[in-house]
């Protein structure tokens, strides 16, 4: 009876010990985990936007630059252009008419002469100035026609465009490029010779539409 008795109390005191530890253990493991997560330093926001951007590198890119600026025409370079082009024939001329020192002669004694002053300005919207200037063209009789030429800036050199009638002894005094028009002061004649008419001072404004300069309104003034 002694020997049955003693092994049923070993058994029943090694299972009440190891029960006490396990849920001993459990207990300290989740107050353990639970404390950490608790006490665990909260994140500075902050300072974690500054440390997870790294400063930027230098760009190994060159840095863009703009356009070269095309040189704005000068008055100089018109003594030595051609008046007239395959699109626009100046005066009927199958060829353009080359210029030296403002001058062109023809065989059939037309006599063709740039007239100052010239204006140099923005007249076609692309950002190089362009040209316009007085031109004489007389024919050898009675007639001394004016016209105006306008001279396209084409990186920096004059290419013709078009030309403008101004009148027969109708001399141009001024003209000059503002806001992208044209404005020419000459003096007009009358339209009627033999009337008493004194002559006037007319200034004329001129516009670029498309190929040609087209008059978009004038003033006189008493000469």
């Amino acid at each position: 009876m002694r020997k049955t008795l003693l092994p049923l109390l070993a058994v029943a005191l090694f299972t009440g010990l190891a029960c006490g530890f396990g849920g001993e253990t459990g207990s300290s493991s989740g107050t353990k985990s639970t404390d950490q997560a608790t006490s665990a330093p909260q994140p500075d926001d902050d300072n974690d936007a500054v440390d997870a951007t790294p400063a930027a590198a230098p760009s190994s890119k060159p840095s863009s630059k703009p356009p070269a600026q095309v040189k704005p025409l000068t008055c100089k370079q018109l003594e030595t252009a051609r008046l007239g082009s395959a699109a626009q024939p100046y005066n009927g001329y199958r060829d353009p008419i080359p210029l030296l020192d403002g001058l062109w002669s023809g065989e059939d004694g037309v006599v063709v002469q740039l007239q100052w002053p010239c204006a140099i300005g923005e007249l076609t919207g692309d950002g190089a100035a362009d040209a316009v200037v007085p031109v004489l063209m007389d024919g050898g009789g009675t007639g001394k026609f004016w016209q105006l030429a306008m001279f396209r800036n084409v990186d920096g050199r004059p290419a013709y465009l078009t030309m403008v009638d101004i009148g027969d002894r109708t001399p141009i005094e001024k003209v000059m490029i503002s806001a992208g028009q044209a404005r020419v002061e000459f003096l007009k004649r009358p339209d009627d010779p033999s009337a008493a008419a004194d002559v006037v001072r007319r200034t004329s404004v001129y516009r670029l539409d498309g190929n040609n300069l087209v008059e978009i309104g004038y003033f006189d003034d008493p000469a």
